[in-house]
């Protein structure tokens, strides 16, 4: 990956539909055949420049709840719970609101103030470019009796709202990791970035006897091989499929699967590439009446135009628009009167708490994902609307507008692993989505709750129909025309976490709760891999957190500063220039960033 933090396709927030799938920007991964979707291969977009994939996502900042943070704990992760994550939450966040006429239309009203950071890197706005098809989204759910009950920050609260996106206010510009976290401190002398290299493996010590100490690493840069040497650590943050990609090409990992490509083993573990969790993602197509503005229009070429002339006049129009607009919802709301028990009665059906045939540790979190899911009041599902998703494929003759969303715990788990010992070649992935009957069940209740909200007012009044006309070949939504939904227009939910998760080693870790890989003295991952189990909401709100935490964690045991989201300088205030963790590049070591095959970064103490 390269620097892109200028790039205008990155930075403005509708041009994540051009991203996806364009390997200037995307690693574009794609599965194996999904068993359970007749063979369907889904495609993995992962963003390819500094910053990763908070560069080419949607910008949704949703969050996980009290309940999903705490379970985190009782997997065995002292210290990992909502109390000790709500600062670091804080720490990263410059919460902006709405802009003064937005306030006027109501668009913030569930937000609580208290909840959200102010001093943070990361910018959070509500979007100007909302359509109509948005914007009656709210009042939409509020006539389904889902209204919000707080502000969903608070890791408390459900219901359906005008959600923040990762976006400056004013600007209308993506706020993320490359820009808020890199760029600032780009220049500092002891930070040396290298783009554009592939990391081959970790180097380590030839004195094998207690934990390994890695000394280095060897990688690629513009043909030629180098080795970057490491005084203190090596820390990955190579993101969910990358990450465990790096430890198996250095040896820590499934001693079978090493063996077979020649790799000598070094840490058998084979919890390395397993646990892959996502979020199972389906949505209702519909069709938008023919005056509608909808995300369309900006491919039309007789208007693309004016829309990059407004967006660029003051940060309004189409292109600052996006998926701004969401629900939490529990199984129970989305769900009819007469249904309320179904729950229970599916739970019941189809996970009876017997670890046969799981890995260890996965009964536990099973168990945990199903209190969840009998909770009316904890969420299952997160869904919302949306005015088109990108550029109309070829031949399509109306507007198009959905309503869709995703499974929020899910029961299946997938693995990642290399296919060959030649860091070039992508690692095989198998997220297994829907194997366990439980997530199908859920997302497709969730898609008959899709079809009444697009036939509820008032967002049935954009919609032909009334919002009983379907995108082809639809007529209807039934048992019958579900299955065939979801085998057809299942996608991700690009929240792909866990595939070398923090955990103790025998309930299937990989990572202590410092972050530190079993059996190694400084090899530390710091990124969505480490999640030992999945969260409501998107991921790039959890991956600044642990991002956050992971860097107070290092600098304590470096001696460098305090917990709990403080830094301290020698002097006992925050250290010149501290904002976030980039502030890891602390005037008392060196530290090299390689941009690379190693999509997020490898850091390199020196």
């Amino acid at each position: 990956g390269e620097d892109l933090t200028n790039d205008t396709k990155v930075l403005t927030p509708l041009y994540m539909f051009d991203m996806t799938g364009n390997l200037t920007y995307d690693w574009n991964f794609t599965s194996e055949p999904q068993e359970a979707l007749e063979g369907l291969r889904v495609p993995q977009n992962r963003g390819k420049m500094l910053g990763g994939s908070s560069g080419i996502n949607y910008m949704q900042f949703v969050f996980a709840s009290r309940a999903d943070l705490d379970d985190w704990e009782v997997l065995g992760n002292t210290g990992w719970n909502y109390e000790s994550m709500a600062p670091y939450y804080r720490k990263f966040e410059n919460f902006q609101g709405a802009r003064p006429e937005q306030e006027a239309l109501g668009i913030n009203s569930f937000v609580n103030e208290n909840v959200h950071g102010h001093a943070g890197p990361i910018n959070a706005s509500f979007s100007p470019g909302n359509t109509p098809i948005q914007n009656a989204w709210p009042p939409t759910i509020a006539n389904l009796g889902l209204a919000p009950n707080g502000d969903p920050r608070d890791g408390v609260s459900l219901g359906g709202y005008n959600n923040p996106m990762t976006m400056t206010r004013g600007t209308s510009k993506r706020s993320f990791s490359g820009n808020s976290y890199w760029k600032p401190f780009a220049s500092r002398p002891n930070l040396h970035t290298v783009t554009g290299a592939v990391v081959n493996n970790i180097i380590f010590s030839s004195d094998r006897t207690g934990d390994l100490v890695a000394t280095g690493l060897n990688f690629t840069a513009n043909n030629q091989s180098f080795i970057a040497n490491a005084s203190r650590e090596v820390i990955i943050s190579g993101g969910t499929m990358k990450s465990p990609q790096m430890l198996e090409l250095s040896g820590i990992g499934d001693a079978n699967l090493l063996e077979s490509f020649g790799i000598e083993t070094l840490i058998d573990n084979p919890n390395v590439g397993e646990n892959l969790q996502d979020h199972p993602q389906c949505g209702v197509p519909f069709v938008a009446l023919d005056d509608e503005v909808t995300f369309d229009d900006v491919y039309d070429p007789e208007q693309r135009d004016y829309w990059n002339r407004l967006y660029q006049e003051n940060g309004t129009g189409l292109l600052a628009g996006g998926v701004s607009q969401t629900a939490q919802l529990s199984w129970h709301q989305i769900l009819l009167p007469d249904q309320q028990s179904r729950p229970e009665e599916l739970v019941a059906k189809y996970y009876n708490g017997s670890a046969d045939g799981l890995r260890p540790g996965v009964k536990l979190q099973l168990d945990l994902t199903a209190k969840k899911l009998v909770d009316p009041n904890e969420q299952a599902v997160q869904t919302g609307a949306s005015a088109g998703g990108g550029e109309p494929v070829d031949g399509q003759e109306f507007k198009s507008a959905f309503v869709g969303g995703f499974v929020t715990h899910a029961f299946s788990r997938g693995w990642i692993h290399i296919q060959s010992a030649d860091p070039n070649d992508d690692p095989k992935f198998d997220p297994r989505y829907l194997s366990h009957p439980l997530d199908y069940e859920v997302l497709a209740d969730l898609q008959f709750f899709n079809a009444r909200a697009g036939a509820t007012k008032p967002l049935s009044d954009h919609l032909k129909g009334n919002g009983t006309i379907y995108g082809e070949p639809y007529t209807s939504i039934n048992e019958t025309s579900v299955r065939q939904l979801i085998n057809r227009g299942f996608i991700t939910g690009w929240h792909v976490v866990g595939s070398v998760p923090m955990m103790p080693r025998d309930m299937g870790g990989v990572l202590d709760t410092r972050l530190k890989v079993y059996g190694t003295r400084n090899v530390r991952v710091v990124d969505a891999s480490i999640v030992p189990l999945h969260v409501r909401g998107n991921t790039v709100s959890l991956t600044y957190a642990i991002a956050e935490k992971g860097a107070d964690i290092i600098k304590e045991d470096m001696g460098m500063g305090t917990m709990n989201g403080n830094v301290t300088g020698p002097g006992g205030g925050p250290p010149e220039g501290f904002t976030g963790a980039a502030a890891m590049v602390s005037s008392s070591a060196n530290w090299v960033l390689l941009m690379g095959m190693v999509w997020v970064a490898m850091f390199v103490l020196v």
